[in-house]
């Protein structure tokens, strides 16, 4: 692709001042926690900008269950070896208790991180640095495990900052299978001197410990701010960004919450070029309620959605203080298309893009609540040289939902960057008559999974027969591929009459993503939400205890149970990738005809 006038226009009119002055104002608000009076404020902030950008708008209410810590009415003391009391927070959604235990080790926290710890009555000692996710780190130790508390240790940083967040390891709003999972134990945040002190005491023998957390939890009513810049058609593209947030709130998420606002004003300026229209939400919940807004969102607008949303795009902390390098990722069906786009901008504009390494992997973080629903998914963002990196640390940067993530932290001219680049992918997702989905790139991802599971199974259960149906359906995309990219070549050439072909390609292409996206990337499935961070979220998840399976004997009441599971499993790959097929067979005939 190569930019066009009308496309350099658009970019032009990215305002570099305008975003900043949103950042400025919802960084000035400080923590805005879904549900209370500052959120509310940064509700009407954003419905009044709307109105004033001519973008229709409306801020539906809806019960969400949230979770209120009583940041600092918490306790830990070390009782033995010596007698200490440490500075420490609440975190959001866990048990108010109060508990004694021995001190244990677990890294990480996650699953693999047990193999050698017994943690049953034990109080747990996580590095929030460190993988899986927070929440999934309190799902393992109050729920599989049997501890009765944890001790979360800060990032490390060049100040003492205490990371504030959620434990809840349940999905958006709790259903009656799973509400009783959420927060079973006590769990708080320690410094990271703090932390290295206690790991010191560990080294020496025993430690036991007294803690306490508090806190408040259930269903509140809370508004959801949702726009719509209208195109020629339904469908449309959905950009997210979640405005309920920690601390000084200023990267995590004020960036966000004023990229969106901008997409706003740019595609309603540009309205009547757009084919498909863009669907813009501020989402609640997402840090005390754990994707709650997201996932509310999914459930009350299917219908919509699933017939109409044609990508999702997460717009969460996209840019930051010392990020300098274009990036973007996604599904692997649009995946060569973010790849070329941004790079297309980083070299128009002189500046470094970092294409992304391996393989496409499920991430289960971001309000990334569509999944089930199979709307593929695509992130654009500035990213860190080596240099970069090491200066503001891992993940969100050491003041992640901490008092120091001020606006100090943000950059204009970074977010301008990070701006001009999500708009072009908007523009273009928005206006290409023709969507830019790789479906061969689908099936090649597909092939590989089921490639490595069959390794994992080790012959005790046989894969053989999805492997082949993959070769059929990736032999079946790349032909699917050549006929959009034909239609698509045939219409910038100005051929006429092409509307029935192009309906029927762009339809079958969402539709293969409908039926392949909640099988690679879900364990739950379509209708249901998968557990925050969880370490299960792999390609194909309902077929990964193959690896299980596999070192089980065979005549062991486990081996069976769990091979009747996997069968099961088996068919549903197997019904999905036929369909598929089916589909991809019937859209390349049709488009040529």
């Amino acid at each position: 692709m190569v930019l066009t006038d009308f496309e350099r226009d658009v970019l032009a009119d990215v305002s570099k001042e305008r975003c900043w002055e949103h950042v400025e104002w919802f960084a000035g608000q400080g923590e805005k926690l879904s549900g209370t009076p500052v959120n509310e404020r940064a509700v009407d902030y954003i419905m009044e900008t709307l109105k004033g950008y001519g973008v229709g708008a409306s801020a539906p209410e809806f019960q969400a269950w949230l979770g209120f810590p009583k940041i600092f009415d918490a306790e830990v003391k070390v009782l033995e070896p010596e007698e200490r009391a440490l500075d420490c927070i609440a975190l959001a959604q866990c048990a108010s208790a109060s508990v004694e235990g021995e001190l244990v080790y677990v890294g990480g926290g996650g699953l693999k991180d047990y193999e050698e710890v017994n943690a049953v009555n034990k109080v747990v000692l996580v590095d929030f640095s460190k993988p899986p996710a927070q929440p999934w780190k309190n799902y393992v130790a109050g729920v599989l495990k049997g501890a009765v508390g944890q001790i979360v240790i800060s990032h490390a940083g060049p100040k003492r900052a205490l990371n504030r967040g959620t434990v809840k390891s349940v999905w958006g709003n709790p259903i009656p299978e799973n509400i009783a999972e959420i927060g079973r134990i006590p769990v708080v945040n320690v410094s990271r001197e703090g932390g290295e002190y206690l790991l010191r005491l560990l080294e020496r023998g025993p430690v036991r410990i007294k803690m306490r957390a508090e806190g408040l939890r259930g269903f509140y009513g809370i508004r959801q701010p949702v726009a719509r810049v209208e195109g020629e058609e339904a469908a449309y593209v959905l950009l997210g960004s979640h405005m309920d947030a920690w601390g000084a709130a200023a990267t995590c998420n004020a960036l966000g919450c004023a990229s969106t606002l901008e997409a706003a004003r740019i595609m309603k300026k540009h309205r009547s070029r757009l084919r498909r229209g863009l669907e813009l939400l501020w989402f609640q919940g997402h840090e005390t309620g754990i994707m709650t807004g997201s996932t509310w969102y999914v459930d009350n607008h299917w219908d919509d959605l699933n017939a109409n949303c044609v990508a999702y795009l997460n717009n969460d902390t996209t840019n930051m203080i010392h990020s300098s390098v274009y990036t973007a990722d996604g599904d692997p069906v649009l995946r060569d298309f973010l790849v070329s786009t941004v790079r297309e901008l980083a070299e128009d504009e002189g500046e470094a893009f970092r294409e992304p390494g391996g393989r496409y992997f499920p991430r289960k973080y971001g309000d990334q609540s569509f999944y089930g629903i199979g709307i593929p998914s695509a992130r654009v963002q500035m990213t860190f040289t080596p240099e970069g990196r090491e200066k503001v640390g891992s993940g969100g940067g050491w003041w992640y939902h901490s008092e120091y993530d001020t606006i100090d932290k943000c950059d204009p001219e970074t977010m301008h960057m990070a701006e001009k680049a999500q708009t072009l992918v908007l523009l273009w997702l928005c206006t290409l008559p023709v969507l830019p989905y790789r479906i061969e790139r689908l099936a090649e991802w597909t092939l590989d999974a089921l490639t490595e599971l069959d390794r994992l199974a080790a012959g005790a259960l046989s894969l053989g027969e999805l492997k082949e149906k993959a070769v059929i359906f990736k032999e079946r995309a790349a032909e699917l591929d050549e006929a959009t990219g034909r239609l698509a070549k045939r219409l910038g050439e100005g051929a006429k009459g092409l509307g029935d072909n192009v309906k029927v390609a762009n339809g079958c292409m969402m539709k293969v993503s409908r039926i392949m996206n909640p099988v690679n990337y879900t364990l739950r499935g379509r209708y249901d939400q998968d557990y925050y961070g969880a370490e299960y979220v792999q390609p194909i998840p309902i077929l990964r205890p193959v690896s299980e399976l596999a070192d089980l004997n065979p005549d062991a009441t486990e081996y069976k149970t769990l091979r009747t599971k996997l069968v099961r499993a088996r068919n549903a790959v197997s019904d999905a990738l036929q369909e598929a097929v089916s589909v991809t067979e019937y859209a390349a005939e049709k488009i040529e005809g």
